[in-house]
């Protein structure tokens, strides 16, 4: 079946992948972005699925495979070319205007995919950012209401499920609990979703995916590239903890499945393939790059004295590549739970 998409944050890490892989369904696709945003990176992403990339696919290649002994689920996507490969075009829009909104969904799409949210590590921008992406999901949830544009989809991420205090398995059902392992990111997804199932309260078929950290093709500053980037930079220092991670293409694959199947509507989707300790995948990104790098667990007490440095440092509001919160969560041993029964929740009845 043909569908007509819009794609919200389309030039971005996620949004890219996602209409490119809607584009060779033979799907029409319309792409938000904002005025005069970058789309250096939409264009790199486009030469890959064409195949004319130069972002280096067969290292990222090489990565999946050798990531493949920790892959909970097969969720491999295989290139296909449609026969009639589907229209794309842009729309500029500012999210935080929601007249605008109302006005581009009153389009008949078949569904909406929200792809778009600010994402910083800064503790500067903490408050700036739970705000903002709580205000963008409120937007799209209460436009899609007033234009009767029904099928909402909200990428999430697994933060919103939320770092219980103990090591206990996280799965699609965990409650979330405050805990200091939370970052503002995490807070700022969760209460995104707060507002997607308000929506589904208010009549909207709404399907929300929790990825973990995504790793694929990127170019530029994605989640991907800063953890090579962490992985090969002479910083010998690893986090001590675990966490979920699922490639890019993927997750986009698994989502465009997920659609058709009125059973997968009203619910959340954990999408995560990976279950990895830090130390071991930035060994196995250094072996298939080939930086030789000698990397040491970030122990105690020095993982108690960098943190009072860098509590200090955000104190006088000075910028670093890391936070108290990352600190403080990547030395938690999250494991998350993605075998079969476990990845959709028990979903909201309308």
């Amino acid at each position: 079946m043909t569908h007509h998409i819009l794609v919200i944050g389309a030039n971005g890490f996620v949004g890219s992948h996602l209409v490119q892989q809607a584009l060779s369904m033979g799907w029409n696709v319309d792409g938000v972005k904002r005025k005069n945003s970058n789309i250096t990176h939409f264009e790199a992403i486009e030469k890959y699925y064409r195949g004319k990339s130069n972002i280096e696919p067969e290292l990222i290649e090489n990565l999946k495979s050798e990531l493949s002994e920790f892959a909970d689920s097969n969720l491999a996507y295989k290139q296909n070319s449609h026969a009639n490969r589907g229209d794309f075009k842009w729309i500029e829009l500012d999210l935080q205007d929601p007249v605008s909104l109302v006005e581009t969904l009153n389009t008949p799409y078949s569904f909406v995919f929200n792809a778009a949210a600010m994402i910083s590590f800064k503790s500067s921008e903490d408050d700036l950012m739970i705000k903002t992406n709580i205000e963008i999901a409120k937007n799209i949830v209460n436009a899609c209401l007033e234009a009767n544009c029904r099928n909402l989809v909200h990428f999430s991420s697994i933060a919103a499920l939320g770092r219980p205090e103990n090591d206990e398995e996280i799965n699609i059902n965990t409650t979330w609990t405050d805990s200091d392992f939370n970052t503002p990111y995490a807070l700022s997804k969760y209460l995104s979703e707060m507002e997607v199932w308000r929506g589904a309260q208010e009549g909207l078929n709404v399907l929300i995916v929790n990825p973990g950290v995504i790793l694929g093709y990127s170019s530029g500053k994605t989640s991907s590239t800063q953890v090579i980037d962490a992985a090969n930079s002479k910083n010998p220092f690893v986090p001590t903890g675990s966490n979920g991670f699922i490639f890019v293409e993927d997750l986009a694959h698994r989502t465009l499945n997920l659609l058709d199947n009125s059973e997968n509507w009203n619910c959340r989707h954990l999408m995560v393939s990976h279950n990895i300790p830090f130390m071991r995948l930035f060994e196995i990104i250094n072996n298939v790059y080939q930086t030789k790098r000698k990397k040491i667990l970030l122990k105690q007490p020095l993982w108690s004295v960098i943190y009072f440095l860098v509590r200090m440092l955000e104190f006088f509001k000075l910028h670093l590549p890391i936070s108290t919160h990352l600190l403080k969560s990547t030395r938690k041993n999250s494991v998350y739970n993605n075998k079969i029964g476990a990845t959709r929740s028990r979903c909201f009845v309308v």
